[in-house]
């Protein structure tokens, strides 16, 4: 499985298997990309970066790692300090995935205008 962002400036690949979606509606994944943040996820390990020069992390304010390319704005990883595995934006995969979404989370933090499904 291969992705990356908008402009090119980060791909990976991910050795599978990869978790099912879990589409967050926290106000910290709605604010990274405008609603809700769809991410499988895989052991850390199981990242593989093959171009980061525009990688960017910084550190949200309930101390996840959350990774962006700085050059195009494309939201790409979170992952919680002491988990060995990384979240991965669904949405920067490339291709069909074959990935199905297994839960909504953090509904009860929806945007007023989004009707998540649960």
């Amino acid at each position: 499985m291969t992705g990356g962002c908008l402009c090119q400036g980060v791909r990976f690949e991910l050795e599978p298997p990869l978790r099912p979606v879990r589409v967050c509606h926290c106000s910290l994944c709605r604010r990274s990309g405008t609603l809700a943040g769809a991410y499988t996820a895989v052991p850390t390990a199981a990242l593989i970066l093959i171009s980061d020069e525009t990688l960017t992390w910084y550190v949200d304010e309930n101390e996840r790692e959350r990774g962006f390319c700085g050059r195009c704005g494309a939201t790409l990883f979170w992952a919680a300090r002491g988990r060995e595995t990384i979240s991965v934006s669904a949405g920067a995969l490339d291709g069909a995935t074959e990935l199905t979404i297994e839960q909504h989370i953090y509904v009860e933090d929806a945007a007023d205008w989004e009707s998540p499904s649960t």
